[in-house]
C-alpha cells in the first residue's frame, strides 16, 4: 500500500513546455480532450487521445517511470472494467464459458473502456503535476469570471479548489506516515485474511480522517483570524497571459480532438 504513488494532486515544479503553458490552455484542452473519447467511441479518436497523452506526458518531463508507478494502484479498476464490459456485451461469440459467453464487440468495448478510464486518469494526472495549485485556481477562477454577473461565488469556488489541491498530498504524505507507523508495529497489511486487512486499512483510514478533520479546523481558524471574508478575487504574483505556446498547444488539440468530432457528427 503505497501512497506515496498517487500522483494526483502532486505538483512536480519545471520548466518543461507543459508547465509553461496557461492554466487556462490545459484546463480547456483537458476537457476537450476527455468530451471527445466519451462522445466518440471510433478507434481512431482512442488512438489520437492516446497519442496525444504519450506526446504531453514527454514534452512534461515528468519522467515514465513515475507516472507508470502511479498507475500501480488502478489496474485492478482498469481490468475489472475490461472484463465487466467483455463478458456483458452481446455480439458475435468468441469463446463460450459455462454461462459467460466472449463476444468480438465485448473485447472492443473493454479495450475502449480501459483506454477511457486510462486517458481520463493520465488527462488529470498530468494537469496537477504541471500546474501549481494557485495557478490552478487562478485559471478557474478567470473561465468562470462571467458567472458572477448571475451572483455564483467565483472567488470562493477557486479558493476552495486550491486549498483542496493543497490538501490531496498533505494527506497522501500523514497516509504514508501512518502506513509506516503500523507496520513498525507489525501490522499484517499483506496478510492473505482479507477481515485482517480490513482492520488494518481501518487503522490507518480512522486517524488519517481525524487528521484531515484536524487540519481542515486549523486552517479555518486561520483564515477566520486574518479576516478573510472570501469577497476578493486571487491576488497573483504573476497574471496570466496567453503566450505563443498556447496558441500552438491550441492548434495541436483542435488537429487531433476536434476533427474526429467533426467527422463522427458528420457520419
Amino acid at each position: 500500500m503505497q501512497m506515496a504513488r498517487v500522483k494526483i494532486g502532486r505538483y512536480v515544479p519545471g520548466d518543461s513546455p507543459i508547465h509553461r503553458l496557461d492554466p487556462r490552455t490545459k484546463l480547456v484542452g483537458g476537457f476537450v480532450i476527455i468530451l471527445a473519447i466519451l462522445i466518440d467511441d471510433g478507434w481512431q479518436v482512442m488512438a489520437l487521445g492516446t497519442l496525444l497523452m504519450i506526446v504531453a506526458i514527454s514534452l512534461s518531463q515528468i519522467g515514465w517511470p513515475s507516472v507508470l508507478r502511479s498507475l500501480k494502484w488502478l489496474w485492478l479498476v482498469f481490468f475489472l472494467s475490461f472484463a465487466v464490459q467483455v463478458i456483458a456485451t452481446d455480439g458475435r461469440p468468441i469463446l463460450s464459458v459455462g454461462p459467460l459467453t466472449l463476444t468480438w464487440e465485448g473485447v472492443y468495448r473493454g479495450v475502449v473502456t480501459f483506454l477511457r478510464l486510462l486517458i481520463i486518469y493520465l488527462n488529470s494526472t498530468l494537469l496537477t503535476m504541471t500546474t501549481s495549485p494557485m495557478r490552478m485556481a487562478g485559471g478557474l477562477e478567470a473561465l468562470f469570471a462571467p458567472l458572477r454577473h448571475v451572483g455564483l461565488p467565483v472567488s470562493q469556488f477557486a479558493m476552495m479548489t486550491s486549498i483542496s489541491l493543497r490538501f490531496v498530498p498533505t494527506i497522501l504524505e500523514e497516509g504514508e506516515m501512518i502506513i509506516r507507523a503500523q507496520k513498525s508495529r507489525g501490522a499484517p497489511f499483506h496478510s492473505t485474511n482479507k477481515l485482517l486487512r480490513i482492520k488494518t486499512g481501518l487503522a490507518v483510514l480512522v486517524p488519517l480522517i481525524i487528521g484531515a478533520l484536524q487540519r481542515a479546523t486549523d486552517l479555518a481558524a486561520a483564515m477566520e483570524s486574518r479576516c478573510y471574508s472570501g469577497g476578493s478575487s486571487f491576488n497573483r504574483a504573476k497574471e496570466l497571459r496567453f503566450q505563443r505556446i498556447d496558441g500552438q498547444a491550441a492548434l495541436f488539440i483542435l488537429f487531433f480532438c476536434v476533427l474526429p468530432l467533426t467527422l463522427f457528427w458528420g457520419r
